[in-house]
């Protein structure tokens, strides 16, 4: 049986098996991960987009251009839209 590779930034390729060892390593990091600060959240952040590229090359498709879900936005939300909340509650 042949591994049916994935293609990575279009230069590299890598199996099947190889890319689920790679998914396998990362969820290991991750679910031993401790967040006590923003490096540490950026970090799991990451970890965790390496994951769904990753999956999205075992899919078929180009994991560096793959729509995930955006990253949240850092600090307060606008005073205007606080405000606006305030008004409909």
């Amino acid at each position: 049986m042949t591994p049916h590779p994935v293609a990575v930034e279009d230069a590299m390729t890598l199996s099947r098996r190889c890319a689920e060892t790679l998914i396998d390593l990362v969820e290991i990091k991750l679910s031993c991960l401790e967040i006590t600060d923003r490096e540490d959240q950026r970090e799991k952040e990451l970890l965790q987009r390496c994951v769904q590229e990753l999956n999205a090359e075992l899919r078929g498709e180009n994991g560096a251009l793959a729509n995930f879900a955006a990253p949240k936005r850092r600090g307060r939300r606008p005073k205007h839209l606080q405000l606006h909340e305030l008004h409909v509650a």
